[in-house]
């Protein structure tokens, strides 16, 4: 096992000696001190070499009637041999790992999730300033967290959560919109009114005045607390008003659900892992635990279509997956559940669902399908600005 590894790295040739009297050639030879590392016999007139390649030019000093003639290389004057006879396809196989590997690091798309276009504008314009745009390198995990951190801090009041997540040479970004009901700070002067159709559950007010009472309805747009307040001597002044009013609102929901129910969530959990790879025997560097169940990005430090070794990152993305089948009973508890969740991932103001009626069933072996009649408290406060005449 040695002598073939030292053989690897060895710069021995094997050359091919014709003459008469051989023998006297290899005495001459060793009377000069040139190590013969092995002897081959082919005929009485031929015979073959193992010597180290710098032997060679002595060598040829003392050839007089002898001819020699070099028949193989060994170690790495094979290999490099062998890389100089073949240097084209070497240089064509090289830039085709080059170019497979830009290609690879290349983004050629971004795909932004959400349905509020100045929104997908603003973001647009924060991953353009930070690099992340079509035809860009990809960036390192650190880098987009890093990223993440700062639109997230540039857009306090316009964003609650970000995700970007590389798909290949594809970025899809996740985005969850922040609503505030703002104080108005224009110098301006506002009345709160009611942004929905609503019946009126609590009002809060810090400054103006309640004109309309909990448990009565308002349509959108009806004023709940006026700016302009009449005091005990009948004298009315006007102060912008500031305050918060919550209502039951409706919502008439459709929603189909199977029986047999699949669904992957992410978790948000995500993490970067070093592994090597040897013939399809992964080893992950410095001990961990997979995540139960994950969807995984990699992104390659070295790999090779001719080899079976290979080294890369792999960014692990935590998933819940939900994988059941339902009876009749569990199906109607898992569409209602579910109609709350959409509702309420749609409309940040739901702050409770109060109720759920089901005003109409269709039911096959398949699926469920219900019409939900939804009960929610939300926040309907909204300002509008308030007119008076001099």
């Amino acid at each position: 096992m040695k002598e073939k590894i030292l053989k690897i790295f060895s710069s021995n040739i094997r050359i091919r000696v014709s003459g008469k009297n051989i023998n006297n050639f290899i005495k001459r030879l060793i009377r000069n001190k040139i190590n013969i590392i092995k002897v081959i016999p082919i005929s009485y007139k031929e015979i073959d070499l193992i010597i180290n390649y710098n032997d060679l030019e002595e060598i040829l000093k003392y050839k007089t009637i002898y001819d020699i003639n070099i028949k193989a290389y060994y170690g790495k004057l094979k290999i490099l041999k062998f890389i100089k006879k073949n240097i084209y396809i070497f240089s064509f196989l090289i830039l085709g790992i080059i170019l497979i590997y830009l290609l690879s690091n290349i983004i050629f798309s971004i795909e932004i999730i959400h349905s509020n276009s100045n929104l997908i504008k603003i973001i647009n314009d924060e991953l353009d300033h930070y690099g992340i745009k079509k035809y860009s390198f990809v960036k390192s995990y650190d880098e987009i967290e890093e990223i993440e951190n700062k639109i997230l801090e540039n857009n306090k009041d316009k964003i609650e959560w970000l995700e970007i997540i590389r798909n290949g040479t594809k970025y899809i970004v996740r985005v969850e919109e922040r609503i505030i009901n703002k104080k108005n700070d224009d110098n301006k002067i506002y009345d709160i009114v009611s942004s929905k159709n609503a019946i009126i559950k609590n009002i809060y007010a810090e400054s103006g005045e309640k004109i309309r009472s909990t448990n009565t309805y308002v349509k959108k747009g009806d004023i709940v607390i006026s700016s302009s307040i009449t005091k005990p001597n009948n004298e009315v002044v006007v102060d912008s008003a500031s305050g918060k009013v919550t209502g039951e609102v409706w919502y008439n929901v459709t929603i189909d659900f199977p029986y047999h129910y699949y669904e992957v969530k992410y978790t948000g959990n995500k993490r970067k892992v070093l592994v090597f790879n040897i013939i399809n025997i992964k080893i992950p560097f410095f001990n961990y635990h997979e995540y139960k169940t994950f969807d995984k990005d990699i992104k390659y430090i070295f790999n090779n279509i001719i080899s079976p070794v290979s080294l890369y990152f792999e960014y692990q993305y935590e998933t819940n997956i939900i994988d059941k089948h339902y009876n009749y009973d569990e199906a109607v508890e898992a569409s209602i559940n579910k109609a709350k969740d959409k509702l309420k991932e749609k409309y940040h103001t739901i702050e409770d669902i109060s109720d759920v009626i089901i005003t109409n069933e269709t039911n096959d072996k398949n699926k469920i399908s219900l019409n939900l009649f939804i009960k929610a408290i939300e926040d309907i406060t909204s300002y509008k600005e308030a007119t008076y005449e001099e």
